[in-house]
């Protein structure tokens, strides 16, 4: 122990002596530990860190698809969820819920808040009870039964200020009275807003099935389902146990389950399905960190190796004085260890600061992103890394001091040792490292970079710019028949038409990229039992010019079409092109469920609708005014301005309020931020990773001047003699250079070979490009190169300066 303090003590003094080295070191650790930290932090919280549930790896998720129409990732009917439950033999629990929205109106201004109608037990399957209060009964969760409701903490916190005497108040959902009977504790969430057709739930109401809902098992698959594995059963067994149910319950109604209409069951992990689209994104961002403090560490090391030959005739007089080899390594990995400790402290104030960004300007898919924080685990590796880091840069240069010849050294007139061809080639070889990883890295960013490109450059199908949107809903209670929605709806696009300065304004039930809905759908005259599957959104006059989606044949939407004339509706051009080529359309009817015919009066051009990357589906748009469904009543008004739409944010809420002062107003934002939102995970991603590369570059160029600035230091009295001897500073220039080009062009093709096999794990981050790229290969080589030509110039220049009398001397 008093050798090891001995180390330490003498390693202080010696970083003390060397304020600029020890600086430099310091901001380069400070860059590298920091970055992984917090990048390391986001993926604890995220991908690491248990769900907040009782034993959570025995959850799990129970979907269903329609693969003889074209449906994946479906939740289930009311009927089915409960054959589910009263069938299966793996689940120690199974509960159902729908996600729905509702408005909270009462003493504060009408908000528009998600909740989740869910069966009693929910809570007790996920093993989570409040921390207030109660959940409600079986009894509660019948129809007719005694409305309540259990809050989020966040809702109770912040509509509520935190009041405890909250149980048993009651609070107005869509007009109708709830009593509060629980509040859930701070950490609990669910669902979270990354599963599939889901937010983040503020309430929780029993979800109380009607008889109604349970005999219609194929109109609606809304209901999902999430359960608890029984003690022993593997998910395979249960996969295989909910096939056996569903093809009971399908055996059982063959009138339903007919023709292309039938269920497949999956189950799935329910922590999985939570973080499943972003764990590819993270764990890419973890790489892209682990290569920068690769890049540091290399940087580092070749610091030291300089260092260690200013330094070897003080090992070689320790050497004498009786130090072994062991004691010396020991005593330089000390030194490296304590710097890298201070890099990581530093390092973990700069991750708090890099936390707070990613959480400030991270993606609403990333779950549970505003709970990351530097906990314990955090602080586990940073110390890890830190001292990791320490043995990595400073075993090669503490192991070539100790290697020294020990008679040379002492008999130097000072510490001028010039530096042998095998530490030269060491330096050389941990430039290559860093050209190498920095290309790598930086070919990762470039096809990001590119696919981002491209998904901005795909045409939407409408014209965003100018475009307002302002959201409200209408609740059961105030508008109980779906007649005084529409003339609250007529009266509000009325008026917004009325603004100055707006040219058109519509109404949608279902919003492009943002609100995605699909139904299935039966052409007349084909076999009664062949269903097919299209994106559906409700619309009213004016919606097509307010969006500037284009008619392609055929009329729109008018004021005459009302719930007492003929059903019509609006067709994209890839269902007029999938199911009527080589036909018109035009007047050609649809059927959806059991409503009467849809004529269809018109083709609009194809948009995309669920996201830009994916490809455009069957499209059918149909009258609000016309058809009543579950998306009736949440209203998205869409106004088209000649100007700025923004400007006009406060204006169109007013006129909502105009007509209805208790509707929520909310989501008023333009048609170019909603565009911009869709793609807010690839802009992530892509903006980090690019960071992380320009870092490395820059990082790659420097660790490349410091090389050929120490060698052309070294290689004075070369410099001079060559002068002396009749080159001119151009051959000098060339001799340089020649040296930095001859390793960044060996790391190229080193970084080359590693993005070839590297690249592919980017395939499914990637649109339209090829994780092999040629263009981005070539493009990312040529930078590298410039950027490598760029550091050695400085070095190269300082070459041709040398004046020979002097170099002479000077050796």
């Amino acid at each position: 122990m008093e050798t090891l303090l001995q180390d330490v003590r003498y390693g202080i003094r010696m970083l003390r002596k060397s304020p600029g080295f020890t600086a430099v070191a310091l901001v380069v650790l400070t860059v590298g530990i920091g970055a992984n930290v917090a990048i390391f932090s986001v993926v604890n919280t995220v991908l690491l860190r248990p769900l907040p549930y009782r034993d959570p790896g025995r959850l799990v998720m129970l979907w269903e698809s329609l693969p003889g129409i074209g449906y994946g990732q479906l939740g289930t009917s009311s009927g089915e969820y409960l054959d589910y439950r009263n069938r299966n033999r793996v689940f120690s629990g199974i509960a159902g819920y729908k996600n729905d929205t509702a408005n909270l109106t009462g003493s504060a201004q009408p908000e528009r808040i998600h909740i989740t109608e869910a069966t009693s037990n929910l809570f007790s399957v996920l093993g989570v009870q409040p921390s207030m209060g109660r959940s409600y009964t079986a009894e509660e969760d019948r129809p007719g039964a005694g409305k309540v409701a259990v809050l989020s903490y966040g809702l109770w916190k912040r509509r509520y200020g935190a009041d405890r005497n909250i149980l048993g108040r009651a609070v107005d959902l869509d007009g109708q009275p709830y009593t509060v009977i629980g509040v859930m504790p701070a950490s609990f969430q669910f669902p979270f807003s990354t599963l599939p057709y889901s937010e983040q739930a503020e309430l929780w109401v029993p979800v109380a099935f009607t008889p109604d809902e349970i005999a219609d098992r194929v109109r609606e698959f809304g209901t999902f389902t999430v359960g608890r594995l029984r003690p022993g059963v593997s998910p395979q067994q249960a996969q295989e146990d909910v096939t056996r149910v569903a093809a009971e319950f399908q055996k059982q109604y063959p009138q339903i389950y007919s023709g292309n209409i039938y269920v497949k069951p999956t189950v799935s992990s329910l922590a999985a399905d939570v973080v499943g689209k972003v764990r590819p994104m993270l764990l890419v961002l973890l790489g892209a960190v682990g290569f920068v403090l690769l890049i540091a560490c290399a940087n580092l090391a070749n610091l030291l190796l300089a260092r260690a030959t200013t330094r070897s005739r003080e090992v070689a007089v320790r050497a004498a004085l009786g130090a072994s080899h062991t004691r010396l390594l020991r005593q330089f990995l000390t030194e490296s260890v304590l710097l890298a400790g201070a890099g990581g402290a530093f390092g973990l104030l700069a991750a708090l600061w890099l936390v707070r960004l990613l959480v400030a300007f991270g993606p609403e898919q990333v779950p549970r992103l505003h709970d990351v924080t530097i906990d314990p685990a955090v602080l586990v590796f940073a110390v890890a890394i830190s001292v990791l880091t320490g043995i990595l840069f400073g075993i090669a240069p503490g192991w070539r001091a100790c290697r020294g010849e020990l008679q040379p050294a002492l008999r130097e007139a000072s510490a001028r040792a010039g530096a042998s061809r095998e530490k030269l080639r060491l330096r050389n070889g941990l430039v290559v490292l860093e050209t190498a990883c920095s290309l790598l890295l930086l070919v990762g960013a470039g096809l990001l970079v590119n696919s981002f490109i491209r998904v901005l450059r795909v045409p939407p199908g409408f014209n965003p710019n100018g475009v307002l949107i302002a959201r409200t809903q209408f609740d059961d209670t105030r508008y109980p028949k779906a007649e005084l929605c529409g003339v609250a709806e007529r009266e509000i696009i009325a008026r917004l038409r009325r603004l100055p300065g707006v040219e058109s304004a519509g109404f949608v039930t279902n919003l492009p990229l943002a609100d995605p809905r699909g139904i299935g759908f039966r052409i007349e005259g084909g076999p009664p039992n062949e269903f097919h599957n299209a994106d559906n959104a409700l619309v009213s006059e004016g919606y097509f010019q307010a969006m500037g989606i284009p008619l392609l044949r055929g009329r729109g939407f008018r004021e005459q079409d009302t719930a007492s004339t003929p059903l019509v509706a609006v067709i994209n051009q890839t269902l007029a092109r999938t199911y009527f080529s080589g036909t018109d359309p035009v007047g050609k009817r649809l059927l959806w469920g059991d409503r009467a015919p849809f004529t269809i009066v018109g083709v609009a051009g194809d948009v995309k609708f669920s996201a830009l990357d994916a490809d455009v589906a069957p499209m059918i748009y149909m009258s609000n005014f016309q058809v009543s469904s579950g998306v009736s009543r949440h209203a998205v008004f869409v106004v088209r301005t000649a100007g700025d739409p923004a400007s006009l944010a406060s204006a169109a809420s007013q006129t909502i309020w105009s007509v209805d002062k208790d509707l929520p107003v909310f989501g008023v934002i333009t048609m170019n931020e909603v565009l911009a939102a869709s793609v807010a995970q690839r802009r992530f991603s892509m903006s980090l990773l690019g960071g992380f590369a320009v870092l490395a570059l820059l990082m790659a160029a420097i660790g490349l001047y410091g090389v050929l600035s120490y060698s052309v230091s070294q290689r004075m009295h070369e410099m001079g003699l060559r002068m002396a001897l009749g080159a001119n500073a151009r051959d000098l220039m060339r001799l340089v250079v020649g040296q930095g080009m001859r390793v960044v062009l060996a790391g190229v093709i080193a970084g080359l070979l590693a993005s070839f096999a590297a690249t592919r794990l980017l395939s499914g981050m990637l649109f339209g490009v090829s994780p092999l790229d040629p263009f981005t290969f070539a493009t990312v080589a040529v930078v590298l190169v410039a950027a490598a030509l760029l550091a050695s110039f400085v070095p190269a220049r300082r070459a041709t300066r040398v004046d020979p009398m002097v170099a002479l001397r000077y050796e």
